[in-house]
């Protein structure tokens, strides 16, 4: 029997009202007012800063005709964590909406009516927000067809001072009036309280369904078989939360044979863009227009089996790359991308994606992207079980260490990732050489001997097999002696845009690189460096003719152009080269990049010592250094958004895109020259990972990795 645990453990941990911590000492119950007013233009944003004289200080933020732009206040020396209250001071021409996103957390989604002037009349919003003891950031940025809104400032208010003392000294239970309730049968669940503690608290209840409140409340059994967690939270103002969990299961539904399919056609469903006919399209007739992306379709999913995720499959037509956003039932949308048709109305395709619907009716709101082409929408089917057979667990664990080679018992951190679409409620627990510690970034001390040691992450997840992964590191320098510092890379398991291909001669049984296109390169991290000074680069590869790359570290360019000798064959004789590079001490990345010539398959590098007997870089590489890959992202990681920073002279046209590693597409664009770029990027709803940044210029490509950390 599969175990159910209910998804939206999100939205458990936002009815807890205040931070879980540790302790049941006493507290204190709050009685004076924290204030504090932040002004716009003294605050990091992306919006201009102009003079208004009916402005809190003469200033504000925003542009009349961009909604894309954000406010990030610093509210700092907040006196006690809890809920505040949050007044926005803005203008706006029309109806605005924006998201409030707290520390970094997802955003709140906030309607901001017309002050009907763009800088005369101004009007003030309340709202309130979770903020945290101490420094806190409050971000506020525009949402995409809205008017524009113009930032004044912000007043945070709340509690200040303690005074009478409180009595944390609680412990809570919970249970159910019974474990294996029939199909749908009433039952009650209960909160248990011990310790002096417990007067005054509140508790709060996530249930499959719904959430609730109350210490004991009556609740009827799911409708379908399976194991359901119900958790509940224990809330008294001035003490940290805490949470118990009770389980039933139920044995006694009659399945339903058939999951729940639904097909829709846009042009039966509201939305914005004009209906045409299309003798291709599922039933003759689509919506959408060529030369606007600014549309969206609303379908209405009714009869919906059972709350849960189910497959959501979107036919549509696009003569380019587009991306929509996907916004069910009102929530936050999850932007996916739609590979070209090549075709406004001959050629279709259908893409898939998971949304969590609710049983019964729901609400699709599929609506275009600017800077993407348009898209033509003409159905959506429905697909899926929901209840207890929900896909929770699909995420996998993924590790590294900040310094896979540190000294003899030096610190250093290891830090485990999660990848896909399950990662809540995931827990993390370290073992080997000594390590027994929860925690997905943990610092530990390297051991006091030479060798290679492994460390074991193990990932666990309620209703989920346990997941693990391990992460290596070297230390050779314990016992007075320092041992030459040597490292392979397979190019299999690094960063790049070459194919990898099965071949049995190379050193891991595979290599990167396409036999009719030079223009590849990879990037191979070379970590845990001792000392900065020039080693020796061997590059294995095959090379069908004399092949021609360059050599880049850090970003700088090391050797300008080399040639590598032909091998004579794609895939059966090998060649090493060897070359002198400088390295810094620490982590390094060094790429090689093919240049026009032979195709080059490259297999794997080694690093050794310092560079004697090697060849020199070519005498070009001092001129090179203008050539310096400039693409950066900040921040980086991040949970969505970003800004990648590049050059790209006036005038010329370039292509920037995100990837995955698997290389599926998450954002596509083109960009007109203007010297200096600052182009914000937002992956929202993009698994955690590790994505590729790319900036392609003409025959040049330049590439940042980017880690998306749920």
């Amino acid at each position: 029997m599969k175990r159910y645990a209910f998804t939206l453990l999100c939205a458990f941990f936002y009815l807890t009202s205040f931070n879980l911590a540790l302790g049941n000492g006493p507290s204190t119950a709050h009685a004076e007012t924290y204030t504090i007013c932040v002004e716009a233009e003294n605050s990091t944003g992306d919006g201009p800063i102009t003079d208004d004289p009916n402005a809190s200080n003469g200033k504000t933020r925003g542009a009349p005709d961009n909604w894309n732009h954000y406010v990030e206040y610093e509210v700092n020396d907040v006196k006690a964590t809890g809920p505040h209250t949050l007044t926005i001071r803005y203008y706006a021409a029309g109806n605005g909406v924006v998201q409030v996103m707290v520390n970094g957390a997802f955003g709140i989604r906030v309607g901001l009516p017309a002050t009907h002037s763009w800088n005369i009349v101004w009007a003030e919003h309340h709202m309130q927000v979770n903020l945290n003891k101490g420094n806190n950031k409050i971000r506020i940025m525009g949402e995409p067809f809205y008017r524009p809104v113009r930032h004044d400032r912000i007043c945070v208010t709340g509690s200040a001072g303690p005074e009478e003392p409180v009595s944390c000294d609680f412990n809570v239970t919970a249970s159910a009036s019974t474990a294996t309730p029939a199909c749908s049968q009433e039952f009650t669940v209960n909160a248990g309280c011990s310790g002096p503690g417990c007067d005054g608290l509140a508790y709060s209840w996530v249930s499959p369904d719904t959430s609730f409140t109350g210490q004991s409340v009556k609740v009827n059994a799911p409708s379908s078989n399976g194991t359901y967690f119900y958790w509940m939270a224990a809330n008294k103002e001035g003490c940290p939360g805490k949470t118990a969990t009770t389980i039933v299961t139920v044995t006694s539904c009659t399945p339903d044979p058939e999951p729940f399919t639904a097909c829709i056609e846009a042009e039966n469903s509201d939305g914005t863009g004009p209906i045409t006919e299309d003798p291709n399209a599922s039933n003759g007739k689509t919506r959408g227009a060529p030369d606007a992306w600014n549309h969206y379709v609303d379908y209405e999913v009714t009869g919906v089996k059972a709350s849960g995720w189910h497959l959501l499959t979107i036919r549509y037509y696009a003569a380019g790359n587009g991306v929509v956003n996907v916004v069910v039932n009102g929530q936050f949308g999850i932007r996916t991308g739609l590979p070209a048709t090549n075709s406004w109305n001959i050629v279709w395709a259908e893409h898939t994606i998971r949304v969590n619907l609710n049983k019964g009716n729901n609400r699709i709101r599929i609506m275009g992207e600017p800077s993407y082409s348009p898209v033509r929408q003409d159905r959506i089917c429905i697909r899926g079980d929901g209840g207890p057979n929900n896909p929770l667990c699909d995420f996998a664990i993924q590790t590294d260490a900040s310094n896979d080679r540190p000294v003899c018992s030096g610190e250093f951190t290891l830090r485990a990732y999660c990848v896909g679409y399950d990662c809540n409620a995931v827990t993390y627990k370290w073992s080997g050489n000594g390590v027994d510690q929860p925690g997905r970034y943990i610092d530990v001390n390297a051991p006091a001997s030479n060798g290679t040691f492994t460390y074991t992450v193990t990932a666990v997840k309620d209703a989920c097999a346990a997941k693990t992964a391990t992460v290596d590191i070297r230390v050779s320098n314990c016992g007075g002696v320092e041992e030459p510092f040597s490292a392979c890379i397979e190019s299999e398991n690094v960063s790049g845009n070459g194919p990898v291909s099965s071949d049995p001669n190379a050193s891991n049984g595979r290599t990167r690189g396409a036999q009719n296109n030079y223009n590849y390169y990879l990037e191979y991290p070379v970590t845990g460096v001792q000392t900065a000074e020039t080693y020796q680069l061997k590059l294995r590869y095959y090379a069908a003719g004399v092949a021609n790359v360059s050599v880049s570290v850090n970003g700088d360019v090391a050797i300008a152009k080399v040639e590598l000798p032909a091998t004579h064959s794609w895939n059966i004789v090998w060649r090493e080269e060897t070359l002198n590079i400088p390295l810094a001490a620490g982590n390094n990345v060094v790429r090689i990049q093919g240049l026009p010539g032979a195709s080059c398959r490259q297999d794997r590098i080694c690093i050794t010592g310092n560079g004697q007997n090697a060849r020199m870089a070519a005498p070009e590489a001092s001129e090179g250094k203008e050539d310096t890959n400039l693409l950066q992202a900040y921040p980086n990681p991040t949970r969505s958004e970003f800004k990648a920073v590049f050059q790209l002279d006036p005038g010329k046209v370039g292509t920037l895109s995100v990837t995955d590693m698997k290389g599926r597409s998450w954002h596509e664009r083109q960009v007109r020259g203007k010297g200096a770029h600052q182009e914000r990027i937002n992956l929202e709803g993009a698994p955690s990972g590790i994505y590729l940044l790319q900036v392609k210029k003409g025959d040049s490509l330049e590439t940042k990795k980017i880690l998306i950390a749920q």
